[in-house]
């Protein structure tokens, strides 16, 4: 079963049970298939994050980094960057906020 067939099921439950609780979803994250597909999803024409890390520039050597996150998520070591936030000026004064992540995590293993 791939991924995507896994958490189409896992969505299609928590919808139709909305009152359900879940306690076991980490299966879902670190599974490597799971992770490339979520990769391969990702806008590539997309301005690098505040480390300068582009998607392309993740791809090379992608089955050596997805194996080393899908580890470090297991493992509990995973910690997300903070994402920077700017302000785009709009018209009469006003500023929208705008969030630039990042494409690396820090870990914490």
């Amino acid at each position: 079963m791939t991924m995507t067939t896994k958490l189409i099921r896992f969505t299609e439950k928590a919808r139709a049970e909305p009152t359900l609780r879940f306690n076991a979803l980490m299966g879902l994250l670190f599974d490597p298939e799971g992770l490339h597909a979520s990769f391969e999803r990702q806008n590539g024409r997309r301005a690098p994050g505040v480390d300068g890390i582009r998607k392309v520039d993740y791809a090379e050597g992608l089955s050596e980094r997805l194996a080393d996150l899908s580890r470090c998520l297991r493992r509990l070591g995973y910690r997300p960057q903070p994402v920077r936030r700017v302000y785009i000026p709009k018209g009469k004064g006003r500023r929208r906020p705008l969030g630039i992540p990042t494409v690396i995590a820090n870990r914490t293993d």
